[in-house]
């Protein structure tokens, strides 16, 4: 099941919900989610008075959603310079990853391997140093 954020419209009957007076589990069922996430929702996104107001609950879950730093991926010369690496030096993608790191560049072994599992040729995976 893949995460997905709630719509200006949920949060607009999560609004009318608790206008009405409605219990979280009510509001929840009629949007077609988990209570938690109505819960959630109401905490993360209230005024600071306290009042639950959906366009600037929308708002500010936007506002954090475009500030999430979020997989960016890796450019066209840091990809290059790992397979440079895996190919020529045979390293593995935990050693690229530690050697990128003293130069200030933080990129995880598991974003170098999954840039070798998206190789089709094979050839990254062959150069590649087993780690046991």
């Amino acid at each position: 099941m893949k995460y997905k954020h709630l719509t200006r419209e949920q949060r607009y009957a999560i609004y009318l919900g608790r206008q009405k007076g409605e219990t979280l589990e009510m509001i929840a069922r009629s949007i077609g989610v988990h209570k938690s996430t109505v819960s959630r929702e109401i905490k993360r996104n209230s005024t600071p008075s306290g009042k639950y107001v959906w366009n600037k609950a929308h708002d500010m879950a936007e506002s954090r959603r475009c500030h999430t730093p979020g997989n960016r991926g890796l450019d066209d010369v840091l990809q290059w310079r790992i397979i440079q690496l895996i190919k020529n030096e045979q390293w593995s993608p935990r050693q690229i990853s530690g050697r990128l790191r003293l130069e200030g560049i933080n990129v995880s072994h598991e974003a170098i391997y999954g840039l070798i599992r998206k190789d089709e040729s094979g050839e990254l995976a062959s150069h590649c140093r087993n780690e046991n």
